[in-house]
């Protein structure tokens, strides 16, 4: 996937030029919050922002003060191979791999029943499909493609383009979700209910 490294690295140039990216972060939370996939999840799988993400941080102080089981990735190895765990409050993170925040093991409960779960799926960029261009480690792709999960992927409006490109082992979500709105990939996995 060498055509994905130039591309990478000319979008985050561009997230990281965006102007206006806190406004832009909380429009987004307000259109997760208002997701019907949001209010029925069970357990939330959310993905701990740095740099010019979407800011999360204050999501997930909200889907824990609203008694919500939110869950945060740790990297477990280099191969591209993640799990999440429970987290209960942010005194249960701490940097780990890649600099990224990550639940301590040793206070966090793994996440082992699937039902009922939504996982937001960070993206340097997605396309109308519901492909995402990431970080080239595959943590995400190997992960949603193990299990049956729900998946919402989240980014800013000029990062969502009409198709990247893709290998076999990419994987879709079903919903994209940017400050301008939330819409159906097109031809995405569970797209039927979202019309």
């Amino acid at each position: 996937m060498e055509k994905k490294a130039p591309l990478r690295r000319e979008l985050l140039a561009r997230r990281d030029a965006l102007p206006g990216r806190e406004e832009r972060s909380r429009a987004i939370r307000r259109q997760v919050l208002a997701l019907p996939e949001y209010r029925r999840a069970r357990r939330l799988l959310l993905y701990l922002s740095q740099g010019s993400e979407v800011d999360t941080w204050p999501l997930l102080d909200c889907a824990l003060a609203q008694g919500r089981a939110v869950y945060a990735p740790r990297c477990l190895d280099g191969q591209g191979n993640m799990a999440f765990y429970r987290v209960f409050s942010r005194e249960d993170l701490a940097p780990g791999r890649f600099g990224l925040w990550e639940p301590l093991q040793e206070r966090c409960p793994l996440l082992t029943e699937w039902e009922g779960a939504l996982c937001l799926v960070p993206g340097i960029a997605f396309d109308r499909a519901g492909f995402r261009l990431g970080y080239g480690k595959g943590y995400y792709d190997r992960f949603l493609g193990s299990r049956p999960i729900e998946a919402v992927g989240v980014c800013f409006e000029g990062l969502l383009l009409p198709r990247l490109p893709r290998g076999p082992f990419d994987r879709q979500v079903a919903r994209l979700v940017t400050e301008a709105g939330v819409l159906c990939a097109e031809q995405g996995p569970g797209k039927e209910g979202c019309e």
